[in-house]
Order: C-alpha cells, then structure tokens, then sequence
C-alpha cells in the first residue's frame, strides 16, 4: 500500500539529514563502464550489506528495468536503479507510462520515471602494436570500423613486420559504448564507409544479413574487450575511460571531421565537445508535463519528460568527437519509503564528489549542472521540485516500485 504522506516525508528527511547507510535491499545493475565508481561510492563510506551494482551492459540493465525483473543482475525480485550509457527512446518511455509499470492514474503503478545523467564519458579508440601515437581521420575510423582495413599500414602507421596484421575487438552485448560509437560514425562516414552505419546498441547489426569480418573478435562487457586485447600482441577497439579496462592499451588520436583538429579523449576535449552543441543543455522550463498524450509533452523544455534530461551529442562542431553520457533510470516513487531514502542518498554522495567520479577517468558535469539535479531530484527545489524522488504528494497515491 502507499506509505503516508508523514512516513515518506520523515524518512526522507531522516536518511539525508543522518547520512544513513544505502539500504541493504536496494538493487542495481546494468553499464560496465560507471561500475567501478559506483561501487566504491555504495561501499563508502559505510558498506551496504545488500547486492552490489550488478555490471550486464546497458541494453540488458534497462530491459531489466523496464520489466522490473532483476533476474539478468542475479535476481529475483525488483530492480531499484540502474546505469546506462544508453539513453531511453521516446518510445521507451511513452510505453513505460502508459500501459508499463510507471502508467498514471492506477494505483498500483510505480510512479513516474527519472533518466539524469551521471557523467560524460568518451569512447576510446584503443591499441596496442605500434611503439608510437596513432592518428585517426574520420576516412580511416570509418574504413578501420567497417572492416575494409586490417594492417596498421594501411593506415600510415609503421610497425614491425610482424605487427602489421591486427584485430578489432567489438562488443558483442548491446552496449551504450558502441550506440555512441555507431551513432558517430552514422552521422560522420557517409560515403567514406562501404557500410552504412546506423545507431546501434549491438556493433554486429552493422554488417547484417552477413556477419563481421574474419578479423573482428567479439568481446561481452568492458572487461572482455580488456581481456580479448590483452591476448593479441597487434589489436585495436573501442571501450569507455575507466582505467580498470584500459591498463596497457594507448588512446589514439581522432580527428574531428567539422573542425579539422585532433584531440585526445581528455576531460577537457570531452567538455569542449560537449559545450560545442547547446542541445546538451539540461531543459530550462518551469513546466511539468507527465503524459505523454498531453500538449507540450514534446517540447524540449519539459521538466516532466525523461528524454530531455539526456542529450546526445553524436557529431560535435569541436572536440572530441565521440562522447556521451552515462546515466541514471529511476523510479521516482518507491513501495519502501527506505528504499527511496537510499536512491536520494547515493545520488546525494555521487554528485557532490566529482573528484571521485574524475579519478575512474569519467568527466564530471558542471558545479551548477550537478547543482540543479541535486536540487531538482534530491531535495526538491526550484523549477520541477515534484520531480524528486519519493516526493509526498506524487507518490503518496501510488503502490511505487517494489
């Protein structure tokens, strides 16, 4: 049943104010990259005795989501949270809230749905084989990711004889590392690809009805394509910054096509790139529209659509030029007062430590983005304050997920 109006509230108010431990049952799971950081901020400083974050890639984290069935993060029963490097859809979500679990006016609902970002990430082109740098134009990252090249040479790149042949190592789950990635190169290669290239969360979609070339190997997970490159002495891939997957392997250089200029994946260069397209912004408006069939719903400045809280930078006018978010998928309302306390907690702890996020190689977002989210989906405050998670008077008429 709904917890009362008083319960939600004093929880809440408790929990934060307390700096209690992250409940033991809450349970999350999904993108490999952020797994790192997010279990060494559930573990500090008090650790939980509860599942930890649960790394299946981001494909599987939000089915499991969506279905509220945490049986892929090692179930049974709910899952509270979960991280994506993949954004929703808008179909994703207009199904959520209308026939899903977060559909309105039913009381036995989950409440409306919340997707933040956590952190921006950049995808690294990585190698190992050649002894020096390795400078990619977008004509080569299109040839180098369609298959149509499989020696360093045939890049201008010198090596020994005998590291001249290499792999490239993809993911083979549905991963937001390779969406980013494919996203780009859809928009970047046009005719410089003998494949057409589309948005995909499974890099081996790109070569259907055939299959990838002899020398792609697939990889699950980030810690797959860590240990698949360090089994071949020449190789090259793609996977997020944490440190913990890229130990050994050299970032290269990529050119972005619109400016002419190569950039490294560097905190700075993913922020530039990030700054160079203002749709990044988070929605300035001060109205809350929940359904999806009511006017305004659309509109890019609604506060109360999910979408518009992750925005996607495919091609950047300067920069790096493949970056991306990872994100958080919500439920605004809990069945266990508890549990929501604990959400707010850990977004709480994540935000306002961005040296932490920094130091597993994720860029932080800006003081005053991380501000407002704070604001907007922890304590309640300024434009969209109903937005927050466990609000009273949103979620006090609804069963909450559970």
């Amino acid at each position: 049943m709904p917890c009362t109006l008083a319960r939600m509230a004093a929880l809440i108010a408790w929990g934060l104010a307390s700096g209690a431990a992250l409940a033991q049952d809450v349970v999350s799971g999904g993108a490999w990259l952020p797994l790192p950081l997010y279990q060494e901020v559930m573990a500090n400083p008090v650790k939980p005795a509860g599942r930890p974050y649960a790394g299946v890639g981001s494909s599987a984290g939000l089915q499991a989501f969506l279905a509220n069935d945490a049986t892929a993060l090692g179930g049974p029963g709910p899952v509270h949270w979960v991280g994506s490097d993949l954004a929703l859809t808008p179909a994703q979500i207009a199904d959520y809230l209308t026939v899903g679990p977060g559909r309105f006016d039913d009381p036995a609902g989950h409440g409306p749905l919340v997707q933040i970002p956590a952190a921006y990430v950049s995808v690294m082109v990585s190698y190992k084989g050649p002894a020096g740098p390795v400078t990619l134009t977008t004509e080569q990252l299109c040839q180098l990711f369609s298959g149509n090249v499989d020696r360093w040479s045939q890049l201008g790149v010198a090596v020994p004889p005998g590291l001249d042949a290499f792999k490239l190592v993809y993911r083979a789950d549905g991963s937001g590392i390779t969406d980013m990635l494919t996203r780009h190169l859809r928009l970047a290669c046009g005719a410089a690809s003998p494949i057409a290239f589309r948005a995909a969360s499974a890099f081996a979609d790109a070569f259907k009805p055939g299959l990838p070339p002899p020398h792609f190997v697939a990889a699950v997970g980030e810690s797959g394509v860590a240990a698949a490159m360090a089994g071949n002495v020449s190789a090259i891939t793609y996977l997020g910054p944490a440190a913990e997957f890229t130990a050994g392997l050299k970032p290269a250089w990529l050119v972005n096509g619109r400016d002419g200029v190569a950039y490294l994946p560097t905190p700075a260069n993913v922020m530039a790139a990030v700054a160079s397209d203002r749709q990044a912004a988070l929605p300035a408006g001060g109205v809350v529209v929940r359904s999806p069939s009511s006017p305004g719903w659309s509109a890019p400045d609604n506060l109360g659509n999910p979408a518009n809280w992750v925005r996607i930078v495919a091609d950047p006018a300067e920069g790096y030029p493949i970056v991306g978010s990872t994100n958080f998928v919500l439920s605004q309302c809990y069945a266990d007062p508890a549990i929501a306390v604990a959400v707010r907690l850990f977004l709480k702890r994540f935000y306002e430590d961005a040296a932490r996020v920094a130091s597993h190689q994720l860029t932080p977002l800006p003081a005053g983005m991380r501000a407002r989210l704070l604001g907007v989906f922890v304590n309640g405050s300024g434009n969209g304050a109903s937005l927050s998670i466990g609000h009273a008077a949103v979620c006090g008429d609804v069963a909450g997920r559970g």
